[in-house]
């Protein structure tokens, strides 16, 4: 029993001490079972891998989900503790001006030019999944 109580106590004390000042950062991440890439790494690729989507907690006027794009995977270790944290540093899309769900199909209608402003960049990698952008094959633009 002491072992664990030790084991516990020496992860509490890591987390207090607060993340490393290094941080190390990846193209792309595996999480959720999806293999997320960062726009630019992912720019020439055949597919599409760094749409993300954070779903909100509940759906009413002030939550909803929200969309962006991958812009860094950043790694974070805790000193002594040995845990590691990924976050996912994104673009996104502004829910309030740029974002229409169509009830008919459920398919999600995002303005690409509405971007969300804020200091607010990061998320938990744990609680994105991958989602595909494109275009309404009416609209020939490209981002």
């Amino acid at each position: 029993m002491e072992c664990q109580s030790n084991e516990i106590e020496n992860q509490l004390f890591g987390l207090a001490m607060g993340p490393s000042t290094s941080v190390k950062c990846y193209n792309g991440y595996y999480v959720n079972g999806f293999k997320f890439h960062t726009q630019s790494y992912g720019r020439f690729k055949k597919t599409m891998n760094s749409g993300a989507c954070v779903k909100g907690s509940c759906y009413n006027d002030n939550e909803c989900d929200y969309y962006g794009m991958l812009k860094e995977v950043v790694r974070l270790k805790y000193l002594g503790s040995g845990c590691k944290l990924f976050l996912f540093k994104c673009n996104w899309y502004d829910t309030k001006r740029g974002i229409r769900v169509h009830s008919s199909n459920g398919l999600v209608e995002i303005k690409h030019t509405s971007r969300l402003h804020g200091n607010e960049d990061f998320v938990l990698a744990q609680q994105c999944q991958q989602v595909y952008f494109t275009y309404p094959p009416n609209n020939k633009s490209s981002e």
